[in-house]
């Protein structure tokens, strides 16, 4: 096979999986990209579509517009997210059951190996914006569904994994006593006991490339796994009032119990592990995520924090948010009596034995 430009990688790239990821499409996993194809990609122009360009653009938009108002995002990949596309591809590849045969099995290890160098290599995002136009691209990324078929005829079974079985299996249903099972696995669950790939390594792979996609990483962490950490890049991100401000739009867009739970887990154990620094940061955004759901339920009859000391995990977060935003309300600048009434919410909060846990790591 002769040597592929970048731009015809770019293009295949593109083609048979960015845009399908983007729109919700079917995206078509072929021959792995490796770490010098997926970096050599930064020298490729926009791609040759521009009928799909274009509504993978206006999909971009979409997503950006549910966390701030914009108009414009530029079309074409940079080099970091042609290569993070491509990494993803090649992981979603790994999976591939016919890895898992005589001589090929040693495959799949070497592309995640491949795919944790390159990952090495590729930056967090610099800035705000960066960081929301790589989330524009992979944001639909645990939407990845692989269907299994499993038919069964009267002498016999055969799984299809990602394939449709042949014709010839499914003729004369009645005669034959064909029937026929599908089973949708997303993303995580690819690996399975027979998978060509472990799934402890596949799992610390989408650890490791979330950690370069860290509005992805927040936008999506009520997820089963990887379970959400606070990471340096997450933590970098939040620590400014504008990419703080996307995460709890972010946030805001999934279920408030599993969200609690999953910060209250992550924070809880920044603190168990002395990382103060990094446990502020943290804090800083349970504080603003705990008055923006209390300043919107005033007047209401139910406790907007819906607390519950029995779900320790989710108490323990809003608990620490509510001590951190017990604090400053007074500098919020609200009216007295509003100021009153979201102070007598977050007391109720403060008062319960989890947020003496939370006292006693802060202080430790």
């Amino acid at each position: 096979m002769a040597h592929q430009t970048a731009q015809e990688l770019s293009d295949r790239l593109f083609e048979t999986f960015l845009a399908p990821l983007v729109l919700g499409g079917d995206v078509v996993p072929g021959k792995p990209f490796g770490g010098k194809s997926a970096l050599a990609m930064s020298d490729a122009q926009a791609p040759a579509n521009t009928d799909s360009l274009s509504q993978v653009t206006l999909a971009r938009v979409h997503v950006a517009r549910r966390l701030t108002p914009i108009d414009t995002l530029s079309p074409t990949p940079s080099a970091t997210e042609w290569a993070l596309a491509a990494m993803l591809h090649d992981l979603l590849q790994a999976t591939h059951p016919g890895f898992n045969v005589a001589f090929r099995r040693s495959g799949p290890a070497r592309i995640v190996k491949v795919v944790h160098q390159t990952l090495s290599r590729l930056e967090a995002p610099a800035t705000v914006g960066e960081a929301l136009s790589r989330h524009t691209w992979l944001a639909r990324m645990f939407e990845l569904t692989r269907t299994d078929k499993t038919v069964r005829w009267w002498t016999g079974h055969a799984t299809f994994r990602g394939t449709e079985p042949p014709s010839r299996l499914l003729a004369w249903p009645k005669v034959r006593r064909v029937s026929q099972v599908e089973v949708q696995r997303k993303l995580m669950d690819l690996p399975e006991a027979d998978s060509a790939v472990a799934a402890p390594l596949f799992t610390n792979a989408i650890y490791n490339f979330l950690r370069k996609t860290p509005l992805t990483d927040l936008a999506t962490l009520t997820r089963a796994a990887p379970a959400f950490e606070w990471t340096p890049e997450n933590l970098a991100f939040t620590s400014g009032f504008g990419g703080r401000t996307l995460a709890l739009r972010a946030l805001a867009h999934l279920p408030e119990p599993a969200v609690d739970a999953a910060l209250g887990a992550a924070t809880k154990a920044l603190l168990e592990h002395k990382a103060m620094q990094a446990s502020l940061v943290a804090i800083d955004v349970l504080r603003d995520r705990v008055l923006m759901r209390v300043s919107q339920g005033l007047g209401a009859t139910a406790d907007p924090l819906g607390f519950d000391p029995n779900q320790a995990d989710a108490a323990f977060a809003l608990c620490a948010g509510a001590m951190a935003a017990n604090q400053c309300i007074m500098q919020i600048g609200l009216a007295k009596k509003d100021e009153h009434a979201i102070a007598q919410h977050l007391q109720a909060v403060i008062d319960s034995p989890t947020a003496k846990e939370v006292q006693a790591l802060l202080v430790s």
